[in-house]
């Protein structure tokens, strides 16, 4: 019986392995020094939906239409 060999799904996995340690390491000269900066473009995406936020705000007050709920309105429930 001969020896079964996997040299060429070996040799693909090893390309493999190398092409993602580059991405990695373009990614690390990409971002440099720049430890927290996840957490910068996380800020700004909140701080970019709170202004939207607050313009869909502006823009329903100045429809006239109030999205917040007044505590001393009556709710008409109906039970089935």
């Amino acid at each position: 019986m001969g020896e079964p060999h996997n040299y060429r799904t070996v040799g693909y996995s090893m390309i493999m392995v190398a092409a993602s340690l580059v991405v990695i390491a373009l990614l690390y000269l990409a971002i440099g020094d720049d430890v927290l900066y996840s957490d910068r473009v996380g800020k700004q995406k909140q701080f970019e939906y709170n202004q939207q936020l607050e313009q869909i705000k502006q823009e329903q007050e100045a429809q006239g239409k109030n999205l917040s709920l007044d505590l001393n309105e009556d709710m008409k429930v109906t039970n089935p």
